[in-house]
């Protein structure tokens, strides 16, 4: 089933290749901004097709033109250390601090140097999926090894993800689940794993929550911060979840989960809502899922088959959807090839406009959508593309000024053509559509 889906939207994309509308309404939609160099990669490929599948494979790779490591030596100090001093306290929040925003710089920087966007795409998708916070986690590095772990697995198998997430530090940190012991059990990852992260509400009982929690009872962190099972706090007792019985396990119970239609459904809807339309189509949403589940949850040929269907070419969804903060910021300067911009001023933009990198609102995540534009977030917006043309770096653009429309509007506008290059671009970036994708 899966191959003779994958041929068919190989066949449909194939009779009529790649063309600028295409190009730009897949760039804008998989990767941070459209660039001159991707539209040329796309509209010099053989096929739509063909580019879609060479750029969910190279995303699956690690980028090697990045650095993949981020060194930090600052780790909470463990319970049992004798009380620091008031001082000591305070030089070890400062030097946090600075860590907290050194990884930040470290992400926006993958995000703007990256020959693989869509990878970073679905690292930013996976980070406002299975949420984890800054502020809470209070550890610069599980919060690193938790972006790292979305980027390995941003394209992989999702069975072997959510198996992953239950034993990620960071994870167990935000959701309390170092408390979750047999004698007092915790609820909060077993109800968020259930609620948020897999089925979705209307689907388990309250019973179900409880009993995972039992399931994940002595899942916590040895003293170094490393994911440790502690078997003196874990529940193996009998358990009864969605209406199987036995001692199960953690393991088991997502196994049960993962056998659930409702599991795939929740997870494609939410993939299609990102990178299609904020309006599902329950027919195309049944058929990515039942390939979801037949491919054994690869997410690979899940976004090969979403991405080259008629729902997301269908030229009715072409500038239908708001750019989040982070895509207007990062897709601005990727595609104005702006190499020097100050990565502690996009941050702080990023969480003015309401996208406070690694750091989500709460459990849920960044709502997104239409709630990213209000009266007052347009005005920031604008303010920070009107900041981008006024240095002289703008004038090295060595594109004519039709090729900078095409790239930074998802729409065919007209813009008036004027000799000065700054007011030009700033006629492109101050115009409406440039806010969507």
């Amino acid at each position: 089933m899966f191959k003779q889906i994958t041929l068919f939207s190989f066949l449909a994309m194939s009779l009529f290749g790649s063309d600028v509308e295409q190009c730009t309404h897949l760039l804008h939609r998989t990767s941070f901004g459209v660039s001159n160099l991707s539209l040329s990669s796309c509209l010099e490929s053989k096929t739509y097709a063909s580019f879609v599948q060479k750029m969910i494979d190279d995303s699956h790779e690690v980028d090697s033109n990045l650095s993949t490591t981020f060194t930090t030596s600052i780790m909470r100090p463990p319970h049992k250390m004798q009380k620091p001093t008031v001082q000591e306290r305070k030089i070890f929040r400062k030097e946090l601090q600075q860590q907290n925003l050194a990884l930040k710089i470290w992400w926006f920087e993958r995000m703007l140097k990256t020959e693989k966007p869509f990878q970073e795409k679905m690292v930013l998708f996976w980070h406002n999926h299975f949420t984890s916070s800054q502020q809470k986690v209070k550890q610069p590095k599980l919060m690193y090894d938790q972006n790292q772990l979305f980027r390995k697995y941003a394209l992989g198998n999702f069975r072997e993800f959510l198996h992953a997430m239950l034993r990620d530090p960071a994870m167990l940190i935000y959701l309390d689940n170092r408390g979750n012991k047999q004698a007092h059990p915790n609820e909060n990852l077993a109800r968020e794993l259930l609620e948020l992260f897999t089925m979705g509400e209307g689907h388990y009982f309250e019973k179900d929550v409880k009993e995972l929690a039992r399931g994940l009872t002595g899942y916590g962190l040895n003293k170094n911060f490393e994911f440790r099972f502690q078997k003196k706090q874990h529940d193996f007792g009998q358990k009864s979840f969605l209406g199987v019985k036995g001692k199960l396990s953690a393991d088991d119970i997502v196994e049960i989960i993962l056998s659930k239609e409702e599991t795939s459904l929740f997870i494609v809807t939410k993939l299609y809502k990102e990178f299609v339309s904020y309006t599902p189509n329950a027919q195309e949403i049944q058929k990515l899922a039942k390939l979801f589940r037949e491919s054994d949850y690869e997410l690979k040929p899940l976004m090969l088959a979403m991405i080259t269907s008629d729902d997301f070419t269908d030229k009715t969804k072409v500038a239908s959807m708001i750019k989040s903060p982070v895509e207007l910021i990062v897709g601005s300067l990727r595609s104005l090839e702006h190499k020097n911009f100050d990565a502690a001023l996009g941050l702080k933009y990023m969480n003015t406009l309401g996208q406070n990198l690694l750091n989500p609102p709460n459990v849920k995540g960044w709502s997104g959508g239409k709630r990213w534009i209000d009266a007052n977030t347009l005005l920031i917006r604008k303010e920070f593309l009107y900041k981008l043309t006024r240095g002289d770096e703008i004038m090295q653009i060595p594109l004519e000024q039709n090729r900078l429309t095409q790239i930074l509007l998802p729409l065919k506008v007209y813009i008036t053509p004027t000799e000065d290059k700054k007011k030009y671009l700033d006629l492109i970036l101050q115009h409406p559509t440039y806010q969507l994708k």
